[in-house]
């Protein structure tokens, strides 16, 4: 047999570690020999490798028996995280914009990838750990202005902002489970994430459109995984699942743990034990339904207010995998939970999978769908654990559980989404005649991304050794004017900046406030009953309203003058209606 044309795939569990060795065949998967195994001591806790060597003799005595069972020698192995050591956060991203433009798609990724960013902080505040792989996200609302909007392109406002929930793993976790399969002389040759294996095989492509939560109930956790629109939306976990079960048998009943296990599991209408102290028993199955019915519901609840939280709202169907989720009477009480017809909550078991060639004895529950996942998951990704890529010659390992994007790229090497943001040149703002103006900075270019060459973006899609090249963007230059170019026709005028009088060529500065007057100033006053207008001065004395009128006078005598009834003298300033006498 050729070991090159097998897939040898491992699910290690916190507490079941199962092996599969399977080929393609005509587009299916055919399985020809499995093993399963647990862990003789707690080498694993929720999902993460804690004794590498107690993990790695296990793997290792399952790939012995599966290479002497079928007469190879097996390499490399295909494997998956746990979905409960996924950490999902929410986050939300602004951007202030100017009014007059139009919102691109650019602007758009910017901002999504910006919104990663503060999500991947968030996560490594709360949990010190600054180490991640980015697993995806998902748009939960975009804002214009501070109100919803179903799509941001072709929009223009003031402020956008977008709303994402993130998801992330920890890299130690993906290194303890490299190297405990390092340990037992395998390399990986594939890694997935649990809940994405376990859709791989257990929905159909055109079910996946739908809003599915997908709960893997195991030993120690429920792990769920909430489907939308053909991807994954949400990952959460419950730290509660079948031990709780087991443990309120032994409790009640008073047996150890084991003798529990076997009283769960049991389907027999009578079922006989030995408790703690000795004593046999024999009690019926309705019993045994009786003391873990709460326990049961409880369960059910959790899940049921864990899904609603990620999802917003009850899906269109539950799908239960995993050993535990044949607990009776579980299907029935989530569907009460989250008000759906009973026939809407599934348990998926292998009778479920199409994508089997054939139907092996050993594989049969649904604790057998994510370990034929992950085997079929490698298949069809070829078995590549990683896409490398190079970011300006920079080479970039991208997990590899979608279909990566540039994003994810950048993501990976930690670059900063303002860089990919057009930078416009500063605004200048200031005041004229006690109205206040702006002159917009002129906007920048914005930076463009090239994919071998190519022109791309954020969102296009990449593949192993492709080149990723961004040429830098320019930044606008700042607003510039002086007052000669906001004022139309500046002769006559006189100009004061600050209250001192400029040139007009003055280079208009932030915060100025600007007085534009007239330099020549003309108005009407009366004089000895009739309407003079006086022009061609800023400002004129009482001697010069001899310029504008025809009045003889007295050569041998002072003429009396006066100003609204005052007595005024020929130095005195004249104002607009004034009344002039001149006797």
């Amino acid at each position: 047999m050729n070991t090159n044309d097998i897939v040898f795939a491992l699910d290690i569990g916190t507490r079941v570690v199962v092996g599969i060795v399977a080929t393609e065949n005509n587009g299916k998967l055919e399985i020809l020999a499995s093993e399963q195994m647990e862990h003789q001591e707690r080498a694993m806790f929720d999902g993460q490798v804690h004794d590498i060597d107690k993990v790695a003799h296990v793997i290792l005595s399952i790939k012995e028996k599966l290479e002497n069972t079928l007469k190879i020698k097996l390499r490399e192995v295909a494997i998956a995280a746990a979905g409960r050591s996924l950490k999902t956060q929410f986050a939300r991203a602004e951007k202030s914009i100017k009014e007059d433009h139009e919102i691109t798609l650019e602007d758009i990724h910017s901002l999504e990838l910006e919104a990663l960013e503060i999500a991947h902080k968030s996560i490594v505040s709360k949990s010190g750990i600054t180490d991640y792989h980015t697993v995806g996200y998902t748009v939960s609302n975009y804002y214009l202005n501070g109100l919803p909007i179903a799509n941001l392109k072709g929009h223009r406002g003031k402020e956008m902002a977008v709303e994402i929930l993130a998801t992330f793993l920890p890299f130690d976790v993906v290194e303890g489970l490299y190297a405990s399969v390092k340990k037992s002389g395998l390399e990986v040759s594939y890694i997935t994430l649990e809940p994405i294996a376990a859709i791989n095989v257990s929905l159909k492509p055109d079910i996946r459109m739908l809003n599915i939560a997908l709960v893997d109930i195991g030993a120690g956790t429920s792990d769920i995984a909430i489907s939308k629109e053909g991807n994954i939306i949400a990952y959460s976990m419950v730290p509660y699942a079948g031990d709780e079960i087991s443990e309120e048998i032994a409790r009640h009943f008073l047996t150890d743990f084991a003798t529990a296990e076997k009283i769960k599991k049991s389907t027999k209408k009578e079922i006989k034990f030995k408790d703690v102290l000795g004593i046999e028993h024999t009690i019926s199955r309705e019993e045994v339904l009786e003391v873990i019915k709460p326990s049961v519901k409880t369960l059910a609840q959790k899940i049921c207010e864990e899904i609603v939280k990620y999802n917003g709202k009850s899906p269109s169907a539950v799908f239960l995998v995993g050993g535990s989720s044949n607990l009776p009477m579980l299907p029935e009480e989530i569907a009460s939970f989250l008000k759906l017809p009973p026939n809407r909550v599934s348990v998926r078991d292998i009778k479920s999978v199409e994508i089997l060639d054939s139907r092996p004895k050993k594989l049969k529950g649904p604790e057998s769908i994510t370990p034929i996942g992950i085997a079929y998951s490698a298949m069809i990704n070829k078995r590549k654990d990683f896409v490398k890529v190079y970011v300006e010659d920079k080479l970039v390992k991208i997990f590899n559980i979608k279909s990566p994007t540039v994003m994810d790229a950048l993501l990976a090497i930690d670059y900063s989404s303002q860089n990919l943001i057009p930078q416009s040149g500063k605004d200048l703002t200031f005041t004229l005649n006690g109205e206040k103006m702006t002159i917009k900075g002129e906007e920048g270019i914005t930076p463009k991304i090239y994919v071998n060459g190519t022109l791309a973006n954020l969102k296009t899609s990449i593949k192993e050794g492709d080149r990723i090249s961004i040429i830098g963007g320019k930044k606008g230059k700042d607003a510039f004017i002086t007052v000669r170019d906001l004022v139309k026709g500046t002769e006559n005028k006189e100009i004061y900046v600050n209250g001192k009088l400029a040139d007009p060529d003055y280079s208009i500065k932030e915060g100025d406030e600007i007085r534009v007057e007239d330099s020549i100033k003309s108005f009407s006053i009366t004089v000895n009953g009739k309407e003079v207008l006086l022009k061609g001065k800023r400002e004129y004395m009482f001697i010069d309203l001899f310029n504008f009128i025809d009045i003889k006078l007295d050569n041998n005598r002072v003429p009396e003058m006066k100003i609204n009834g005052k007595k005024a003298s020929y130095t005195d300033l004249l104002h607009p209606g004034d009344v002039i006498e001149i006797i």
